[in-house]
């Protein structure tokens, strides 16, 4: 199906390569997205809507929708993998590969020894952490267990190696076992289930999950039952959220679909800050002046507990600055595919 599109002073002939559908119909079915000019989105622009307000107290969402300089194979690859650390706007203090199976030399990179502010909150909540009370995310046994390791030190060294015992018994159950062997947050008085988070969130939105649900159903998102067949890129990384250091383990699951393809990014641990997120992308081969392009949906899903005290504007800005991150990380995605 071929189409004509003209922005920004210049015409674009895009043909959606080989496709039974078109993909700015396809999107418009699921999405937020009302209107798309493809023309706006393949001179650049990021087009943005804010998630429709959830009836899970804990969650918050947001749509983007924009172009990547790659044919569709290479632009899911890349954001299967992508590694945001050498982008000092994002934030990320390191961004590391899993192996499969994970191994102690994995976390090799996890350094405490930093005068940064957001690690230097993280080394002292790992040494304030006792077995009955912490403010970051851990079961009982791993509290128990951080404590008789740091022993109320706040000594780096000693935290990368208490942190990397508990990162890699986590990452390693999640291999073995998928979203069924995610262990719950019980320290803060509560039993929180990262994956249950997961759930509710993506179940609610209706439209989005029946779009997705070859993926989802793949990675056993649907329901306990359901056993993961995708092996998915396994990472962790470590960066500033809100000024506190962050750790956490992620997943990005890609399958193809017909002419499409389709990835969903699990954030599976988060110790610190919020619960979990997962972002989900649709990527669709289009062609713009001869050039195999690729047009991206894409969809965050955060949970956090301080979202649960947030209504109205003060909600409607948290949106705000939630949207201007994501823009910019993938502004910086953007950046890195374009030809050098």
């Amino acid at each position: 199906m071929a189409l004509l599109v003209a922005g920004s002073g210049c015409a674009f002939a895009v043909v959606a390569a080989a496709q039974t559908n078109d993909p700015v119909e396809v999107i418009k079915s699921f999405s937020d997205f009302q209107k798309i000019d493809l023309g706006r989105v393949l001179n650049g622009e990021i087009l943005s809507e804010r998630g429709s307000l959830m009836n899970f107290p804990n969650g918050i969402s947001a749509q983007t929708c924009y172009a990547m300089a790659l044919p569709a194979d290479l632009a899911a690859r890349r954001l299967q993998e992508w590694d945001p650390s050498p982008h000092a706007e994002l934030k990320a203090f390191t961004f590391h590969p899993l192996h499969t199976p994970c191994k102690p030399s994995d976390f090799q990179a996890l350094d405490f020894h930093s005068s940064q502010g957001p690690v230097r909150w993280l080394l002292e909540k790992t040494a304030a952490t006792t077995a009955a009370k912490s403010e970051l995310n851990l079961t009982r046994d791993e509290a128990q267990q951080l404590t008789g390791c740091m022993q109320n030190r706040a000594d780096p060294q000693k935290a990368s190696e208490c942190w990397t015992t508990l990162l890699l018994a986590r990452a390693s159950t999640f291999q073995q076992k998928g979203l069924a062997g995610t262990m719950p947050y019980e320290v803060a008085g509560e039993s929180v289930s990262p994956a249950d988070q997961l759930r509710k969130m993506l179940l609610e939105q209706i439209g989005i999950s029946h779009e997705f649900l070859p993926i989802l159903k793949g990675i056993g998102m649907l329901g306990k039952d359901d056993a993961p067949s995708l092996a998915p890129f396994y990472y962790w990384t470590m960066f500033d959220a809100d000024y506190h250091g962050t750790i956490s383990l992620g997943a990005v699951y890609l399958l193809a679909v017909g002419d499409h393809f389709q990835l969903v990014d699990l954030e599976y641990y988060v110790n610190a800050n919020y619960y979990t997120s997962a972002t989900l992308y649709e990527v669709w081969p289009v062609q713009a002046q001869g050039k195999a392009m690729s047009l991206v949906w894409r969809g965050d899903f955060f949970a956090a507990p301080t979202l649960r005290f947030t209504k109205g504007t003060e909600r409607i800005a948290y949106g705000a600055l939630m949207l201007q991150d994501i823009k910019k990380e993938i502004h910086c995605m953007q950046e890195d595919a374009k030809p050098r």
